[in-house]
């Protein structure tokens, strides 16, 4: 079975042309159907603060919101045509953005969103919508770096390994993927020169042949590197187009205070990644 319907987050800044391209091919790879949300952080305009406001102010802002959604769409929809998807469907939902993204998330196969913006200092949108849909869809996501272009995707893809809950619901969802993938690696870690169990990796493998995948097992020690930056490195030696991994193995404020492969992986990405958790 392959994947029969994407959401995309769509908005009006440079990054959102990397997504478009990416969900887009991605749905005409599997003859999917592609949803896209117009979701941007939600600019209060109350009506105490509309009566305070000259009233040329007001209309500037309420047309300057309607003119980048108009962008938005224009946006979406060529990206649609281009791609000569049949099945498309737009929205520009009111209300709260990120509760907005979760929802359509959840009735979707997987979700294309654009890697978080650094240093969002007053509006920390990108990077709240990012870990809020991982964590409340139940659904992958495939993070689109916010440099590059990414016309292939999904030839050669390396598997971070971890035996762990989040692995293994990763490569369930990146099952699509994998089989039509030219050269998968399966990479597993060991932490601070621990030798890990290699009958899990053995496990990861034989999983893998029963769908019909034949995968290469690497094993590393992070010993001078840590593990997010090791991944990196490996994934430019063998030229890597896609990286399958999970996501918050351990709970979210223990990566955002100690670091973690999620939190770097996601602040330096420098191929698409399909994360699950």
């Amino acid at each position: 079975m392959g994947y029969r319907s994407f959401f995309v987050h769509v908005d009006d800044t440079d990054h959102c042309e990397q997504r478009l391209a990416v969900a887009a091919a991605l749905c005409q790879r599997y003859a999917a159907g592609l949803a896209g949300a117009y979701l941007v952080p939600t600019r209060e305009m109350t009506p105490f603060t509309s009566a305070m406001l000259p009233a040329a102010v007001v209309e500037n802002r309420m047309r300057g919101s309607g003119e980048a959604q108009h962008r938005a769409e224009a946006r979406f929809r060529a990206a649609a045509v281009h791609a000569n998807l049949r099945y498309i469907s737009w929205t520009a939902p009111a209300g709260p953005a990120i509760d907005a993204a979760i929802q359509h998330a959840r009735y979707s196969d997987a979700v294309v969103l654009g890697q978080p913006v650094p240093d969002e200092t007053h509006s920390p949108f990108s990077s709240d919508l990012m870990h809020s849909v991982l964590m409340g869809a139940g659904r992958p996501i495939i993070v689109v770096p916010r440099s590059g272009e990414y016309p292939v995707l999904g030839e050669r893809i390396l598997i971070a390994w971890k035996d762990s809950r989040e692995s293994a619901r990763a490569v369930a969802d990146a099952l699509p993927l994998l089989r039509r993938a030219r050269a998968v690696t399966v990479m597993a870690i060991a932490d601070n020169g621990r030798a890990d169990n290699a009958s899990n990796e053995t496990s990861i493998s034989e999983y893998l042949a029963r769908h019909g995948i034949t995968a290469t097992i690497r094993h590393e020690v992070a010993d001078d590197i840590d593990a997010g930056n090791l991944l990196l490195s490996r994934a430019a030696d063998l030229s890597i187009d896609l990286m399958v991994m999970g996501a918050y193995s351990r709970p979210r404020l223990s990566e955002l205070v100690l670091g973690g492969v999620t939190r770097l992986m996601l602040e330096s990405m420098t191929v698409p990644v399909l994360m699950s958790h």
